[in-house]
């Protein structure tokens, strides 16, 4: 007798839905029950599937989303006068091109919900995209409606933003785009391209501003402006007077032979100045533009935000209406009717760098062309190479930094295994480093990444995605502080549990390729940029390597990256040169996908070596991770180093650490910097015990053995 035994099937049909907030993922699963007589095998079995009505992206449709509203107002005339548009043009950044800007400029946000850089077009009539950087796409598609199409920035095969637009708006299209918001560069590639495409560009600066002012949504308006005033930096961290800075400038615009030049940049007008704000979130800076002529000074700030000090200390109250080398108090707006009727016959417009981004185009457009002279601002340099005040401000700040660091790794190590959390870490090193004496800010946001968000070089974690942090990976801490005397970033790299000989590889290696650019010694004529595979020759001989920058000039309680100098062999424009009084960082990676990622980061400061060369020393004097280290991994040179680093450590830090009262975090630090002994050298040394340790040499004797024996 036969007996046929029919097993039940399943049919699971996955849908997507676009709708809200996400594309969501709905799965039903569809029982075939019994049949009730032998049914042929080859009998194909179709289940009814549930009819799923068409689902509209609710956000694309609405009329009262920020989204929905620039849309119609793109066609409204109320809003856009004669200038009916079928594309807008959504930039990141605020006038000053800054790279993390404040709140109430955060333009991008507001309008598609993304809060970190890129930029975005909306049509009229249509789709919307927005572009972000390589590191960012990930996160974009996860926070981002289905209103908005994610494209990656940084990826030459994809469509850029002109090409999008050219594909998608109509023919003869207007496109709309704030001109204050972007570099002259860019906005000149924009106009060339959608020119030939019989397209026009538009600038209009008042269009998302007017939207955003009129929101009325309590959790969407528009935040107030920072009401801090400006504060004169102490003399003691600047070692040059405001008028000695302001005299170098003019020396070297006549050397160049212009009459003028605007300074945009808020570092730039920072360290003119000598003075410090709280106008962006990481960075201790006041927005205000400058105009530096051979005549007089004329700085444009908003109101209420230079305070009597400053006044006093720039002299406005000396400054008439016909007196030379003086100071000027202009409204913050003013800078662009001024410069449209600018007296000086040629004017200097900063040009963009590797991070500092220059004039915007609106500043430069108002400036009638016969005058415009484009080249790099000369304060990029003379910022960039710190006196010798600077230099003893950074010291004292990475000092403090230290005890901080150490003191919040220390916590973190006994409780590392009860509970914590990605964002409850960033959270305490916040709040250890702000119990620091001259503590200002963060400077930049806090990221804790474990296990696998530790192979995201650009990960961040939120709410949703924050990991809890087990004893069986890797944590991956990159942070930094602004303080009254000079900034820092430091990154490292923890484990709470045993880790593998895997992570311990890594760990190490990553430690190599720090190793490798700080004990560097190069003529004073080589690019920065060439020293990148120096730092990156251990991480290249494993076959890893890490797609950012390994690194970047940093400023002296200013911005946390600064020109001119960056470290990344592929750089073929940035090609200038370490000078003696840069302080630079050192960042290496290893970036295992899906399972966890090691990175080390340290500031260095450029140091004058004997016969034109240069070479490095740390500022930054945090320990590594102990249990991370494999000895056998490393040479007798970079066991030398780690050890000097080590004692560098206990003799500053340790001192500040008692003074301090932090007795536990003392012993904590000394613990952590103990002299790790060579294997090589213990295993030459007839009084120790033997070593197990394999050379390459006895690794390739054993294997030749083996294959013979075979």
């Amino acid at each position: 007798m036969h007996i046929l035994v029919v097993a039940c099937l399943a049919s699971i049909i996955t849908i997507e839905v676009c709708s809200g907030a996400r594309m969501t993922t709905i799965t039903t699963t569809t029982t075939m029950p019994p049949p009730s007589s032998p049914t042929p095998l080859t009998m194909a079995y179709s289940p009814e599937l549930p009819t799923v009505p068409p689902q509209v992206c609710t956000e694309a449709t609405s009329t009262i989303s920020p989204l929905g509203r620039l849309r119609s107002a793109m066609r409204d005339i109320s809003y856009v006068q004669k200038n009916v548009l079928d594309a807008f043009i959504i930039f990141y950044t605020d006038e000053h091109l800054s790279e993390e800007p404040s709140a109430d400029e955060r333009r991008l946000e507001y309008f598609s919900g993304w809060d970190g850089p890129g930029t975005a077009v909306v049509l009229a009539d249509g789709e919307a995209a927005v572009w972000v950087p390589a590191g960012d796409v990930r996160r974009a598609r996860a926070v981002l409606s289905c209103a908005w199409n994610v494209l990656d920035a940084d990826n030459p095969s994809q469509t850029s933003v002109a090409e999008w637009i050219i594909k998608y708006a109509p023919r003869n299209a207007r496109i709309g785009a704030d001109s204050r918001l972007t570099s002259i560069n860019q906005w000149q590639m924009l106009l060339g391209s959608l020119q030939r495409e019989g397209m026009s560009l538009l600038a209009m600066s008042t269009l998302l501003d007017q939207l955003w002012n009129e929101e009325l949504d309590p959790e969407k308006r528009r935040p107030e402006v920072n009401r801090v005033v400006a504060k004169l930096h102490n003399s003691s961290y600047t070692g040059m007077t405001w008028r000695q800075k302001v005299d170098l400038v003019r020396n070297e615009l006549r050397l160049i032979g212009v009459d003028a030049m605007v300074v945009t940049a808020l570092d730039e007008v920072a360290w003119l100045l000598n003075i410090r704000g709280r106008d962006l979130p990481y960075a201790p800076l006041l927005k205000a533009f400058v105009v530096v002529s051979v005549r007089e000074l004329r700085v444009y700030a908003p109101a209420g935000k230079l305070s009597m000090p400053v006044r006093e200390a720039l002299a406005v109250y000396n400054c008439f209406p016909n007196s030379n080398n003086c100071t000027r108090v202009k409204d913050y707006s003013d800078i662009y009717a001024d410069l449209r009727k600018a007296t000086e016959s040629k004017i200097l417009i900063p040009t963009e760098g590797t991070f500092q981004r220059g004039a915007s185009a609106a500043i430069a457009q108002i400036i009638p062309l016969a005058k415009r002279l484009f080249q790099p601002s000369p304060i990029l340099y003379f910022k960039a190479q710190k006196n010798q005040a600077e230099v003893m401000g950074m010291h004292k700040a990475h000092l403090r930094d230290a005890v901080a660091m150490c003191t919040v790794l220390s916590y973190l190590e006994v409780v590392g295994k009860s509970g914590l959390n990605e964002l409850t870490v960033a959270t305490k090193v916040d709040i250890t480093r702000g119990t620091q004496a001259g503590y200002v800010s963060q400077s930049m946001q806090t990221r804790v990444a474990f296990g696998p968000s530790g192979a995201e070089p650009e990960y961040k974690a939120t709410a949703a995605t924050s990991r809890r942090i087990f004893p069986n990976s890797t944590i991956v801490i990159q942070s930094g502080g602004q303080y009254y005397e000079g900034t820092t970033a430091v990154t490292r790299t923890l484990h709470y549990g045993s880790p593998t000989r895997e992570e311990r590889r890594a760990y190490t290696t990553v430690l190599r390729s720090l190793c490798a650019l700080a004990t560097l010694q190069t003529p004073s004529t080589l690019p920065a940029a060439h020293t990148d595979p120096v730092a990156r020759a251990p991480l290249w001989a494993a076959r890893q390597d890490y797609a950012p920058p390994t690194g970047y000039g940093m400023g002296a309680a200013l911005n946390r990256k600064e020109d001119p100098v960056v470290i990344d062999y592929r750089q073929d424009i940035n090609l200038h040169t370490f000078r003696e009084g840069y302080f630079i960082t050192s960042e290496p990676a290893w970036y295992e996908a899906g399972k966890f990622g090691a990175k080390l980061g340290n500031v260095l400061e450029v140091l004058p070596r004997a016969g034109g060369y240069l070479g490095f020393r740390e500022a930054t004097l945090i320990p590594y991770e102990y249990k991370l280290i494999d000895r056998n991994l490393l040479t007798e040179y970079e066991i030398k180093w780690l050890n000097e680093y080590n004692e560098r450590i206990r003799k500053t830090v340790g001192p500040e650490l008692k003074d301090q009262g932090l007795t536990d975090v003392y012993y904590w630090m000394m613990n952590k910097t103990v002299p790790i002994e060579s294997p090589r050298a213990k295993k030459n040394n007839p009084n120790s015990a033997p070593s197990y340790t394999c050379r390459l040499e006895i690794i390739i004797v054993l294997a030749a053995f083996a294959l013979s024996y075979y």
